[in-house]
């Protein structure tokens, strides 16, 4: 079930209460016990059974306590998460000898599967690609990876998709020659 946001204000009054004291948050937060029980009917949050009640110091008869679970926890650290901007960015290198590259994503893991086999390889990936992979920005027009390659990683790039096509698929290395230029010649 997806939260809605009563849930998610309710949640964040109790992180709010584990920051004081035993974590229990009782009726004086103002938010109803029914939104709390639907809460740890999912498991984000826990009620407190009647024999805690009368120790968790909330002076007279409360009729009810409840505290974050650590599914609750992990729920608002997650939704945050979903909901912070995007990293920037990043500049634009400086260095001439650097060009920018742009791939789909399915090119992308020809390229990870090529850089993983590196140490099993006879004619290595150039020096710094692997770098470049893990600094692949997917921000480009129609979602696809920024990369910015030296020539001697281009043509590394060439290769692996030289690689796939031996494999079996083209699409890749037809795509990569006729926007980039960069053609697999043997060495």
């Amino acid at each position: 079930m997806r939260l809605r946001s009563e849930h998610w204000a309710a949640l964040r009054v109790l992180a709010a209460g584990e920051a004081v004291g035993h974590g229990w948050v009782g009726p004086q937060c103002g938010i109803s016990a029914a939104v709390f029980r639907s809460l740890a009917g999912q498991g984000l949050c826990e009620m407190a059974g009647e024999e805690l009640l009368p120790t968790l110091g909330f002076g007279r008869q409360v009729g009810w306590a409840v505290r974050l679970s650590t599914d609750g926890h992990d729920a608002l650290l997650y939704e945050a998460s979903r909901s912070a901007a995007p990293p920037p960015r990043p500049e634009r290198p400086t260095d001439p000898a650097l060009r920018r590259v742009t791939l789909p994503p399915a090119d992308l893991v020809v390229l990870r599967r090529y850089v993983t086999l590196s140490a099993q390889l006879r004619c290595p990936p150039a020096e710094g690609l692997e770098d470049a992979l893990r600094e692949a920005h997917q921000d480009a027009p129609g979602g696809r990876y920024e990369l910015w390659l030296t020539e001697p990683q281009m043509d590394s790039v060439a290769r692996a998709f030289f690689m796939e096509r031996v494999a079996g698929a083209t699409a890749a290395g037809n795509r990569y020659a006729r926007e980039h230029g960069a053609i697999y010649r043997r060495v």
